[in-house]
Order: C-alpha cells, then sequence, then structure tokens
C-alpha cells in the first residue's frame, strides 16, 4: 500500500506515524531518524505478518571524492564468487559460505512437520493452521534476515577497507 504521510505525533515520548486513508494512529519502531519530512511511504506486509515502512525523502547529495590516486596509492581488490567460500579476494582473503539455510534445516523441517499435520478446516480456514503457517514464515523470514545481515556488513568492510573493489 501506498501512501502520503499526513504526519507524525509524540504521545509520552513515543513517536507514532499516521497514514491517510488509515484510521488512528500506528506505532511504530524507528530504525533511524529521518533526513527531512517524508513525501510518501510504502507500507509492506511479508509473509510471516511483518509490517516494513519506507519513506521517500529529500536530501542534499554530497559528492565524494573522486579515487584516482592522486594523493596516494590506491588500494584496489579483485572480488571472486564462488560456492565453498562467498568470496575470495585478489589478497588471498577468503570469506567462508555460512550457510545459513542448513543451520536453521532442523527447525524449519520440525516447523513445517507440525504445519503438515494441521487441518484445513472448513473452506481452508483455520486458525491453528494459520498459527503454525506464520511461525514457518518467521523461521523463513530468519533465515533470509540472518543472510541480508551477513552480506550487507560484508559489503560494508569491502567499501571501507578498500578504495577499488
Amino acid at each position: 500500500m501506498s501512501a502520503r504521510p499526513s504526519g507524525y505525533r509524540e504521545e509520552n515520548g513515543k513517536r507514532k506515524l499516521r497514514l491517510s486513508k488509515t484510521p488512528g494512529l500506528i506505532r511504530v519502531r524507528w530504525s533511524r531518524e529521518l533526513p527531512s519530512d517524508p513525501s510518501s511511504c510504502t507500507v509492506t506486509k511479508n509473509a510471516a505478518g511483518q509490517y516494513h515502512v519506507c519513506f521517500v525523502c529529500t536530501e542534499e547529495a554530497h559528492q565524494l571524492p573522486r579515487a584516482d590516486g592522486e594523493g596516494g596509492d590506491l588500494e584496489p581488490v579483485g572480488v571472486d564468487l564462488g560456492i565453498e567460500s562467498l568470496i575470495t579476494l585478489s589478497t588471498g582473503e577468503k570469506v567462508g559460505n555460512p550457510r545459513w539455510f542448513e543451520s536453521e534445516q532442523e527447525r524449519l523441517c520440525h516447523e513445517q512437520q507440525k504445519l503438515s499435520r494441521k487441518e484445513k478446516g472448513l473452506g481452508g480456514l483455520s486458525n491453528n493452521r494459520e498459527r503454525q503457517r506464520k511461525r514457518v514464515a518467521k523461521v523463513h523470514q530468519h533465515i533470509q534476515d540472518r543472510r541480508k545481515d551477513f552480506i550487507e556488513k560484508l559489503t560494508t568492510r569491502l567499501a571501507h577497507d578498500f578504495d577499488v573493489i
């Protein structure tokens, strides 16, 4: 759902969000401060039942200094993607593949097995089955979040440590 945020409000020191076409205020766990007032936002819901809000804000762009090596030698690195080791750098460093799915496979198998035993109910509407489906979706979301976190930390480290990739 895309909407224009109609405003913010603080109650007892907690910021809340009001969206157009939505009654009431929405409690939000803010990951960081917004750089400016948002022009629009998009609300999404994943299979695990979690909502996420993405704001569109305007901010002045700051140009980074050009990496042409005039001030000193640049430190370049080559990256090779693989299967056994996730990446191999030209410096010889290998970053292993954490294999997040394999580490969570037993838990996922157990939750999926419990889901398969639940009855679908009349018209496919069973509260117990829906509750278990959300548990399975949360395990999948946990695996996805761990992968994303690992990759983002790795790319941030590479961008910080090397001038040219």
